[in-house]
């Protein structure tokens, strides 16, 4: 089955050639570091163990809490990852971005194998995979969650799918019902939290300012986080109907959609800045730069979760907001942190509406809710980190 797959990928690969290049042309997040997916460098270490992750927010994750693991596991680490921003934030460390999902290209760069490899969370890459089980390392996926959406997938191409899934010697998974999902391809699946959660439990909180963003107003901010342009309609009736009593602050998931936000705003007759334009604001402020979302949590009094107002999308993580105290809302569609919501619904942290009269359901929380102390919530989750370093070591000593 790996052999069709790679002929596949092949395939494909040459029919889109053409256009990945038009892309490159034109866009720079496809053109970025475009020869090291099909030109991979190998590996020039030894007793190092690999984690592989995908996007900036992961990464973020797998960062905060690396030292743990290489205290833990007794080496360092060597970071595998698949997106450019994600690439960004490691680029001073012992690191790659991930080729074309050939087994050719992995035993390039695999020249010395890891004495672990950790995925982390859906980071399920056949030939990847496949390749270092041959090289003999035992493979982990960590902090694994799988939507029901996502699962219907993976029955429907279980031809391909169940064989990797299974190649994994240990899944670790986020709730009980991502591992309900996994134990359908791989019985070896354990139950231990969201990791995420433990980042926060080791984090200070350092407090940003109104001055550092060049805000200039006396309203409390509320922050739209994360809004993906499906939600565009979204945004504009929320700064609509609350930009004369909050300074708003409108993060974009992709930056790349900036453009859009902006033109959408212009053509509605709004005024707003930029922060990579440094000027004084005192209505509305779009964030178009990388790693500044929490910056901004320390200063805002109430934030929207994006990701979560369109049926096509399974929501962002809500946990940092709500980390800083923020009056915490999501809208109906957080599949991908169903567990978390409902979490941090029992602890009163978090209020998520539907998408009927979702302006008025705003509205009465921001009038009647009072920002709550998460403290305690965050300090009692270090028994989730300890449930990972336990079994990350045992599967290593398995070796």
């Amino acid at each position: 089955m790996i052999i069709i797959y790679n002929v596949l990928i092949t395939v494909l690969l040459l029919i889109f050639l053409p256009f990945l290049l038009i892309k490159a042309a034109t866009n720079k997040r496809y053109r970025y570091h475009l020869l090291d997916r099909f030109f991979p460098k190998p590996i020039n270490k030894s007793n190092y163990f690999l984690i592989h992750a995908s996007s900036f927010g992961e990464i973020k994750t797998v960062l905060s809490l690396l030292k743990e693991f290489e205290k833990n596991l007794d080496s360092e680490a060597v970071i595998s990852v698949f997106t450019d921003t994600a690439h960004m934030q490691v680029s001073k460390r012992e690191a790659f971005l991930m080729p074309i999902d050939l087994v050719f290209l992995h035993k390039r760069v695999l020249s010395t194998p890891p004495k672990l490899a950790v995925f982390f969370e859906t980071e399920i890459w056949p030939s990847y995979i496949y390749t270092l089980k041959k090289m003999n390392t035992k493979v982990i996926l960590i902090n694994a969650r799988m939507s029901q959406k996502s699962f219907n997938a993976y029955k429907r191409f279980g031809f391909l799918f169940k064989p990797t899934i299974k190649k994994f010697d240990l899944i670790i998974a986020k709730s009980k019902g991502d591992a309900k999902r996994y134990k359908y391809f791989n019985r070896n699946v354990i139950v231990c939290g969201n990791l995420k959660m433990c980042v926060f439990g080791k984090k200070q909180r350092k407090k940003s300012s109104k001055q550092e963003f060049h805000i200039e107003t006396d309203k409390p901010i509320m922050t739209l986080a994360s809004f993906h342009k499906e939600e565009i309609n979204v945004v504009l009736e929320i700064v609509s109907n609350f930009l004369d009593r909050y300074f708003i602050v409108l993060a974009p998931r992709h930056l790349e959609d900036v453009p859009l936000f902006e033109s959408f705003l212009k053509k509605n007759g709004i005024n707003y800045t930029k922060r990579t334009e440094k000027k004084k604001s005192n209505s509305l402020l779009i964030l178009d730069a990388m790693g500044e979302l929490d910056k901004i949590y320390t200063i805002s009094d109430i934030s929207i979760v994006g990701g979560s107002f369109h049926e096509s999308l399974k929501g962002h993580n809500p946990m940092e907001p709500v980390f800083y105290n923020n009056i915490t809302i999501c809208g109906p569609y957080m599949e991908s942190f169903e567990e978390e919501v409902n979490l941090l619904k029992k602890h009163g942290l978090i209020h998520q509406i539907d998408n009927k009269n979702y302006i008025d359901q705003i509205n009465s929380i921001a009038l009647s809710e009072k920002s709550k102390n998460s403290d305690d919530f965050f300090q009692n989750l270090s028994y989730i980190l300890n449930c990972y370093l336990i079994h990350t070591n045992n599967m290593d000593r398995k070796n």
